[in-house]
């Protein structure tokens, strides 16, 4: 998932925007460089699909639309598209969005190893004209909004706001600042400078709940979820190189710690 960091900052003086550009293009061509075998690739997805954060998605896709088949959906800093594989496999018509060339090539990849068909755009996920305004029935992100800052934050909620169609459904999946395991991960590899995502805020529930109101959704719900994931990956996994079998429950302190905070938004149906 990548952020557009690589978009220059309009209030910022020419030079800084470019070395902006530079560092953020390094830190995720760095990341997509190294992509997981196929065998790792399924496992990610089945992951995904056992997870709490896809019941949920599902559930309120479900709800609101009735069905997955024939959605137009986007996902924003796409990446290799995560969650745009699994609408995709249930008959979504999906769109991946990445300023990243080597994000979209290895999504291309991935998409085509599954059979899946989708629509690969380079575009700045802080322009609305090059994410198609109006379009879609859902955008969606994971793990992209944390790398903005200050106003910048609100910009990028507002941009997935601004991609739908009237009715239309925005989920966004950031990390938590609640989650302490999550934290000492983040501030451990950074002491040890292994720390591989370049500038990474995580929101708190507030902060996210509040801006997506900020930004003009209609209705707004957030979830805390994956308390016991983040303590087994970051944690558990380091120590033992096994992820333990209880990483995947849900917990009772998922709702304040949970390692990640699922958003879903919606924009009510225009009156006519």
């Amino acid at each position: 998932m990548t952020p557009t960091t690589c978009a220059a900052r309009a209030n910022a003086p020419e030079t800084k925007a470019r070395s902006t550009h530079a560092v953020g293009e390094a830190v995720w061509n760095r990341v997509w460089k190294h992509q997981p075998s196929n065998a790792k690739d399924e496992a990610l997805l089945g992951r995904e699909l056992a997870s709490h954060r896809w019941r949920v998605v599902v559930d309120r896709v479900l709800s609101s639309f009735g069905t997955f088949q024939g959605l137009r959906t986007i996902e924003l800093g796409a990446g290799r598209g995560d969650l745009s594989v699994l609408f995709a496999q249930r008959g979504a018509d999906v769109t991946l969005l990445d300023c990243n060339e080597s994000a979209l090539s290895a999504a291309k990849k991935r998409f085509a190893g599954l059979g899946l068909d989708a629509r690969f755009v380079k575009g700045d996920l802080t322009n609305e004209r090059a994410a198609q305004p109006n379009q879609f029935d859902v955008s969606l992100s994971a793990g992209v909004i944390e790398h903005f800052k200050g106003a910048d934050r609100t910009t990028v909620i507002r941009t997935h706001r601004e991609v739908l169609a009237p009715g239309g459904m925005t989920i966004i999946s950031v990390p938590n600042a609640w989650c302490v395991p999550y934290r000492l991960w983040k501030a451990y590899l950074g002491l040890r400078g292994w720390w591989p995502y370049g500038m990474e805020i995580p929101y708190s529930k507030g902060e996210i709940t509040q801006r997506a109101r900020d930004a003009g959704f209609d209705r707004v719900e957030t979830h805390g979820l994956h308390l016991l994931q983040s303590v087994g990956d970051h944690w558990v996994k380091r120590l033992t190189n096994k992820s333990p079998r209880w990483a995947n429950r849900s917990c009772m302190l998922d709702r304040w710690m949970g390692s990640i905070l699922l958003m879903i938004g919606w924009i009510h149906h225009k009156e006519t």
